[in-house]
Parts: structure tokens; C-alpha cells; sequence
């Protein structure tokens, strides 16, 4: 039995804290049926405001930064090159604000939350769109049962070629296997998908920072992710959800940037692996 707790930070939106609630639970058995992944004993999600989620990114950066110098052999340059981008983020963070409709990472001591900030989810017209909210809530529903599913297996880290993961392609794979599962969640919900950039009424704001360069953008569309759709469509239709699901566990097992666009070189790749560590074991 998963437990789902939803905290208002803000003590401002009791009422939007129970409509998280309602999605949470409403989707949740669908989140597990599509992903093949089960859900964590205990989920969170938290609204913060806008200053104390950007408090909290840079808290769960600096955590990603730490563990990386303790477990990595890191050149002292490099290591004063990641504070140096961590600085920068931060000065830049308010700018992609009303953007930002949501951010799961882990908080300390082994626990996972996800932070909504209900001034960005405003101006991203998220309030005004009943299915955008349970898009945007199930879409990070995904990202906890990932973590669950990862077990402690490092997925976020500021130096991934370090750890064998390629950057190329690990936030194409994990952010296009929950835009992937809340797509069909959506689409079957309601008929046809949700995107919420498309069907959320945006506010003058949104649309202003939507704009600034290099800024603007934040997030990619429906049509960035459109490979990696195909991609889970393709090989969930072929083998189901489990090979998918032993990524997570084995990050060797990440599809590569020109996987993603090959469903059947991946697959091809994962079998030899497989058979390879058998007659290695044997």
C-alpha cells in the first residue's frame, strides 16, 4: 500500500493541495499498469514557493556535487568548474521561474519529493486545466517509481561520463519514459494525449520568459520527445515493460543517444549483454 502525502510549505493552497491529492490517487494504479514499475511506499510532493524550491534545487545540487567529489576521482579544476555553474544557476534560476512547473529530486536522507511552486503552475495556465494538472502530476508520479525502481543507483550526477552514463542521452531516456507514460495515461483518460504547452492558457509572463534567449523553451515540446515515444511504444510493444525496466537497475544498459532512434539495435545490444554475463557466470 503506497502512502500519499501532499504538504502545502505555502499554508496558501489547501484546495490545490487536495486536487494533487485526488490526482495522486487517481492515477497511480495506471502509472504502475503502463510503466511495468511498482510504486514506492511513500510518495510526497510539496508546494513551495518560488524562492524556497529554488532554495531546494540548489541544496539538491550541492548533494550531487558532494557525492560525485566523494565517489569520483575528480581533477580539483573540474571540481571548481561544477561550483562555478552551480553559482550561475543560481543567479539565473528566477528567470525560468513561471516555466517551471515541477521538479522531483531527492532531498536528504534517502527520500524523494517532488516541489510545485502554485505561482508557476498559474502562470503555466496548469490551474486553469483540470487535465494539464493530472498530466503534469502523473508525468513526475512516474519520476518516484524510476527512483524506487533505480534503488539506489546514481542517475543524476554533474560529471555522468564519470560514471558510465551518457549524457547524451540519460535525460532524453528518463524524461521521454514519463512524457511517453503520460502520454498514453492521458489519452486514454481523456480521449487523446494531453500537452499541456499546447492546451494550458499561458499568462503574459509565461509567455514573456517563454521567449528570453536561451532561456525560453525550458522543458522540451511533445515533438523533442517524439523519438523516445516511439522508442517505449516500439519496444514496450515488442517485449513488454521489463527489459525497459532493467535500465534502471543497470545504467550500462542505458540506450545510447543513436539507440533511441534504433529500438532494435538496443535490444539487440541488451541480448548480448545478457548472454554475455550468463556465459560469465557460468
Amino acid at each position: 500500500m503506497t502512502s500519499f502525502t501532499v504538504h502545502d510549505d505555502t499554508r496558501r493552497h489547501d484546495d490545490l493541495r487536495g486536487r494533487i491529492s485526488d490526482i495522486l490517487h487517481k492515477v497511480a494504479p495506471d502509472v504502475e499498469t503502463t510503466t511495468g514499475l511498482p510504486l514506492p511506499t511513500d510518495v510526497c510532493f510539496r508546494l513551495l514557493t518560488p524562492k524556497a524550491r529554488r532554495h531546494a534545487q540548489v541544496q539538491n545540487t550541492q548533494r550531487i556535487l558532494d557525492r560525485d567529489t566523494a565517489d569520483l576521482l575528480l581533477e580539483p579544476a573540474h571540481i571548481t568548474a561544477a561550483r562555478i555553474s552551480t553559482k550561475i544557476t543560481r543567479v539565473t534560476a528566477a528567470l525560468v521561474d513561471p516555466l517551471m512547473l515541477a521538479t522531483s529530486m531527492e532531498v536528504g536522507g534517502g527520500a524523494y519529493e517532488t516541489l510545485m511552486a502554485p505561482t508557476s503552475l498559474r502562470h503555466a495556465g496548469i490551474l486553469a486545466h483540470e487535465p494539464s494538472l493530472l498530466q503534469v502530476v502523473a508525468h513526475e508520479l512516474v519520476h518516484h517509481l524510476q527512483f524506487a525502481a533505480a534503488g539506489g543507483t546514481v542517475w543524476k550526477s554533474l560529471f555522468p561520463q564519470a560514471r558510465g552514463i551518457d549524457p547524451d542521452s540519460v535525460i532524453a531516456f528518463r524524461e521521454g519514459h514519463a512524457a511517453w507514460a503520460d502520454r498514453h495515461i492521458t489519452a486514454r483518460l481523456f480521449g487523446a494525449p494531453v500537452d499541456h504547452r499546447r492546451d494550458a492558457p499561458k499568462s503574459w509572463r509565461y509567455r514573456l520568459h517563454n521567449r528570453l534567449p536561451g532561456i525560453g523553451r525550458l522543458g522540451p515540446d511533445r515533438e523533442t520527445y517524439m523519438p523516445e515515444f516511439r522508442f517505449f511504444a516500439d519496444v514496450s510493444a515488442a517485449t513488454g515493460t521489463d527489459v525497459i525496466n532493467k535500465v534502471w537497475k543497470d545504467t550500462t544498459l542505458q540506450p545510447t543517444a543513436r539507440e533511441l532512434f534504433d529500438p532494435e539495435a538496443w535490444l539487440g545490444r541488451v541480448t548480448d549483454v545478457e548472454v554475455k554475463r550468463r556465459v560469465d557466470d557460468a
